[in-house]
């Protein structure tokens, strides 16, 4: 965790701009607390992420965080995914290892002045009632060069925060803290389903790896993107609507 340099605040900045959504989760913005400005870094040997749960079913439309930057100059690499949950040795909620969605950005902020970072979908990610999501932002950056996710002002969200190494990402056991920055936009309703399962743009071997990775009966509570039919399970009727809509 870093201290602010500097509770100077500067408009806010947004990378790219979505129509008007409903707001799925939000928590405030990083002015005004009582511990002035400060947050996690998101480096290369540290990896962050702020868990919600959607009350109704919605389609994503945009992620908003708060950045600022260990170094003076703008521009550090980060990636922001949306991923399902996964759960710690310990029992606890942790990102898991499913990513549904990513986004690559560079670091708007210029030192501790705090800049709201946007990235939006039109890709048609379904956002259901009751799962747990995850947020996870992380950077190639070296600590001391690196940005720095904010925390809002006041309340508290579950987090999650790990120590990236070459073979996995280490995450502490989940728990109750200071809210880390985080607006999730969607409008009401699923999306139809959308056989480019990894939302790259094809339908290919990769989507077709994810299917069969979910065959069988959709968990409880968690992500079902392969279940194109929505009737509960991901089976041979998905798969050929899959194999229908292959572009290779």
């Amino acid at each position: 965790m870093r201290p602010a340099r500097s509770t100077a605040a500067t408009l806010a900045l947004s990378l790219s701009c979505a129509a008007a959504a409903d707001v799925v989760h939000q928590t405030q913005g990083p002015f005004g607390g009582f511990f002035g400005l400060w947050g996690p870094t998101v480096s290369s040997s540290q990896i962050v992420g702020a868990r919600f749960v959607p009350a109704a079913d919605y389609t994503l439309t945009a992620i908003r965080l708060w950045f600022m930057n260990d170094d003076g100059a703008p521009g550090a690499p980060i990636r922001i995914t949306l991923r399902a949950d996964g759960t710690h040795a310990g029992g606890t909620s942790i990102p898991g290892a499913q990513v549904i969605a990513q986004w690559d950005i560079a670091c708007q902020a210029s030192g501790w002045n705090p800049v709201q970072h946007s990235v939006t979908s039109t890709g048609g990610i379904a956002l259901r009632a009751g799962v747990r999501y995850w947020v996870v932002a992380q950077s190639d950056a070296p600590g001391g060069f690196s940005p720095v996710w904010n925390f809002a002002a006041f309340g508290n969200s579950w987090n999650s925060i790990g120590l990236r190494t070459a073979t996995d990402e280490g995450w502490q056991a989940g728990g109750t803290g200071a809210a880390l920055t985080l607006v999730v936009e969607g409008t009401p309703g699923l999306p139809p389903a959308n056989p480019d399962l990894n939302h790259d743009g094809a339908v290919n071997g990769d989507d077709l790896g994810m299917l069969l990775g979910a065959w069988g009966p959709c968990p409880a509570s968690g992500p079902c993107s392969a279940d194109l039919d929505r009737n509960g399970s991901v089976d041979a009727d998905d798969l050929g609507r899959l194999l229908a809509a292959w572009t290779g």
